[in-house]
């Protein structure tokens, strides 16, 4: 009973250190003076097999992690701080020309491996995301997107270290129209074109319609003075005739030279009384 009583203690005892050694583990990982493990604590990938309990280094010495998922050209999900984003390009987003180039490129040379990675001096982004460069081998995959013309340079002090590298590599990748330098550059000239040609098109549909509009214009001014026309040529004639159907003074009896009254030329068998040309009433 003794014996059973004693390795029931030391049972207990081995049991509140375990416990006691997880719990002063998470508050220095909650602290932030040691990295958090992706799983909870020391995974298979996270052990040199070449050193027992080492850390695992790639050649150049660099930490080892494992690349779970591939969510895009620049941003990955790792075994160790979860939510990774590339330091210092940009691949282009989802929709845009490139996307799956990027993405696949990073997927088929990260994704299921265990790459180097080297934190940035500001450690995460404003998303939460982890910043890291990473080294599937000697090629850092920054600049092996660039160099095939899949990534642009985005620089963020005082994440910077490789700006001038990126800066060449970016550069040569234009200059060779590689990548989104050719492809989409050649896309987005086709893009400008038929923009260009549209604003041609409409332009020359509203002169069209300009040049329509002044026609019916014109066309209802000159319809305007016909109408205009017409009705003064017809007062005219009106006028004409009023005047025409007047008697004439001569011809009237209240003349000042003339004695009669109301008289008219005489015909066969007419008297005319006073000797003037006409004949009285």
């Amino acid at each position: 009973m003794r014996i059973a009583k004693y390795l029931l203690i030391g049972a207990g005892v081995l049991v509140a250190l375990f416990i006691g050694s997880a719990v002063v583990v998470g508050a220095l990982e909650g602290l932030g003076v040691i990295a958090p493990s992706g799983d909870g604590g020391r995974s298979s990938d996270d052990e040199d097999p070449g050193r027992k309990g080492g850390a695992a280094r790639d050649r150049s010495g660099r930490p080892l992690l494992r690349v779970t998922r591939v969510i895009d050209g620049d941003t990955v999900v790792t075994n160790k701080f979860k939510r990774v984003r590339l330091i210092g390009v940009d691949t282009p987003e989802e929709g845009r020309c490139g996307d799956n180039s990027a993405t696949r490129f990073t997927r088929q040379r990260l994704e299921g491996n265990r790459v180097g990675y080297e934190l940035g001096a500001e450690r995460r982004d404003r998303y939460g995301r982890t910043l890291a460069y990473l080294f599937p081998n000697e090629e850092m995959h920054e600049m092996a997107l660039l160099n095939r013309g899949l990534a642009r340079i985005l620089t963020i002090a005082p994440n910077d270290n490789y700006e001038a590298q990126f800066r060449r590599a970016e550069r040569d990748a234009r200059g060779g129209g590689r990548g989104v330098w050719g492809v989409c550059r050649e896309r987005a000239a086709a893009a400008r074109r038929a923009k260009e040609l549209r604003r041609q098109r409409a332009a020359a549909l509203r002169r069209e319609r300009a040049a329509a509009a002044r026609r019916v214009r014109r066309e209802a001014a000159a319809a305007s003075r016909r109408v205009r026309q017409q009705a003064a040529a017809a007062e005219r004639r009106a006028r004409r005739q009023s005047r025409s159907r007047r008697p004439s003074p001569s011809s009237s009896g209240g003349g000042s030279g003339g004695g009669g009254s109301g008289g008219f030329a005489c015909g066969p068998g007419d008297i005319d009384g006073d000797n003037d040309g006409r004949c009285n009433e």
